[in-house]
C-alpha cells in the first residue's frame, strides 16, 4: 500500500528546516512531527503494502532507452522481475522477489530531465505540510491506478471540481496508460510511488534506480513528461538515500499529515472519522484509489471539508504556496529574585538581667555601623 502510517507512527525529519525542524539522523520509520508545516526529511512509520500483481513481457531491456514512448512502457514492464508478486500484505521484510538485491539497473537514458519545480513558495526538499494563507489542502491517492475503482473516484472529483494528486506504481501505470492520461486531461497531479512499492532503504542502490526509473518512464510514456515528486512507499527513507535520489533524480520527497488508515480500516466511517480529525490548512491528506471501500468513503469526506470552507489543490499548489514559518519570539523577561526565607535565629539560652548584650559583628545582616560621632571642642566625655 502506499505509505502508511501506523497508528503509532514513529517521528521523522529535515523536513522543513526553516519551517518544521531538520530530520532526525535516521529517516526510516519516523513520523512526521509538524510544527508549522513543511517538513524537509520526513520519516515516516511503515504499513502494511498493498496488493498488486507484478507482470512481466517479453520485451527487451534495451528498449528502456528508446525515445519511442510506447517501448518505454513495454521495456518498464519487462524488466519487472521474474516471480515478483508485487505487494504483499504486511510491513515484514520485503520479499526477495519483491526487491531482487541484484536486480539489473536500467540505463537512466530515456529518462528525461525533471520539469522545473513551482517558481513561488518556500521551497524544501521534502513536505509533510505547507504553510498557507488561507484553508487550502491537498489529497492524494496512492498505489493505483486500479481499471475498477480509480474511474469511479475520478467522476467523484470531476463533479466537484477537486484536483488532486496521484502517486502512481509503475506496473500499474505501465498497464492502465489511459488512466495516467484522464488524469492529466482532468488537471490532477502525477507523482511516482515506486516500481512496486518495496521499502526503499531495504534494497540496493541498484533496485532502487530500477524501481524509480522504470517508473517514471512508464509516467513518461503515458503523459509526456516525468514526475517531480516522489512519495517512498510506506514513507520509509533515510537520509543518505534521500541526498542520493534528490541528487541523481532532482525528485522531491511527499509525505503527509492526515492519514486515513483507509488501507487497515476498510470501513466508510473510520476512513472519514480520520480525515476529518486531521486535517490542517496547508495539509496533505493519504488515501489509497485502490480500495473500494475508500472510494465509498470520498464523497462524504469531500463534502464535509468543502462544507468547512477547505479548498482542495495539487501538491504543485499548495508547495507553491507555502511561506517559511516564522521563528517563535519569547518575550525577555528579567529574571525574578529568588527571596529566600530567613533563618530562625536560636533564642539565647539564658539572660542576665544588666548584662549587656552582645555587640553584633560589623556588617553583619540586619545591622547598620555608623562612625562615631565627633565629640564637641571641650567635651570630655561621650554623649
Amino acid at each position: 500500500m502506499s505509505a502508511f502510517l501506523a497508528s503509532g507512527a514513529l517521528g521523522l525529519g529535515l523536513v522543513f528546516s526553516q519551517m518544521v525542524t531538520p530530520a532526525p539522523a535516521g529517516d526510516v520509520g519516523t513520523a512526521p512531527a509538524l510544527s508549522g508545516a513543511v517538513m524537509s526529511n520526513v520519516p515516516l512509520a511503515q504499513a502494511p503494502l498493498k496488493l498488486t500483481q507484478a507482470q512481466g513481457s517479453g520485451v527487451s531491456a534495451n528498449a528502456a532507452t528508446s525515445s519511442d514512448p510506447a517501448s518505454r512502457a513495454a521495456a518498464a514492464v519487462a524488466a519487472q522481475p521474474a516471480g515478483a508478486t508485487g505487494m504483499g500484505a504486511a510491513a515484514a521484510p520485503v520479499p526477495a522477489a519483491l526487491a531482487p538485491a541484484t536486480a539489473p539497473t536500467p540505463t537512466t537514458a530515456g529518462m528525461q530531465a525533471p520539469a522545473a519545480m513551482p517558481a513561488t513558495g518556500h521551497r524544501f526538499l521534502a513536505y509533510t505540510s505547507a504553510n498557507v494563507d488561507g484553508p487550502y489542502i491537498a489529497i492524494t491517492f496512492d498505489d493505483g491506478p486500479n481499471p475498477e475503482t480509480t474511474p469511479k473516484l475520478l467522476k467523484i472529483l470531476e463533479a466537484r471540481g477537486i484536483k488532486a494528486t496521484f502517486f502512481v506504481v509503475g506496473m500499474r501505470a505501465s498497464e492502465n496508460p489511459e488512466m495516467l492520461q484522464r488524469m492529466v486531461a482532468a488537471g490532477h497531479e502525477i507523482g511516482n510511488h515506486s516500481w512496486n512499492h518495496p521499502q526503499l532503504p531495504k534494497v540496493s542502490l541498484a533496485e532502487v534506480d530500477r524501481q524509480l526509473t522504470q517508473t517514471s518512464a512508464a509516467i513518461h510514456a503515458a503523459i509526456g513528461k516525468d514526475p517531480i515528486y516522489l512519495r517512498p512507499p510506506y514513507g520509509a527513507m533515510t537520509p543518505a538515500l534521500r541526498k542520493y535520489i534528490e541528487d541523481k533524480y532532482g525528485l522531491t520527497m511527499v509525505y503527509w499529515s492526515a492519514d486515513s488508515l483507509d488501507w487497515k480500516n476498510r470501513d466508510a466511517q473510520a476512513i472519514y472519522d480520520k480525515v476529518m480529525a486531521q486535517t490542517r490548512p496547508g495539509g496533505i491528506i493519504l488515501m489509497h484509489d485502490i480500495h473500494a471501500t475508500t472510494v465509498a468513503a470520498v464523497p462524504r469526506v469531500l463534502d464535509a471539508l468543502l462544507a468547512k470552507g477547505y479548498k482542495f489543490v495539487t501538491v504543485s499548489e499548495l508547495i507553491a504556496m507555502n511561506k517559511p514559518v516564522p521563528p517563535k519570539t519569547v518575550a525577555a523577561l528579567a529574571p525574578t529574585p529568588v527571596r529566600k526565607k530567613p533563618k530562625p535565629q536560636a533564642a539565647p539560652a539564658s539572660v542576665v538581667p544588666g548584662a549587656a548584650k552582645p555587640a553584633k559583628p560589623a556588617g553583619a545582616a540586619g545591622t547598620v555601623t555608623r562612625p562615631p560621632a565627633a565629640s564637641p571642642a571641650g567635651a570630655t566625655g561621650l554623649f
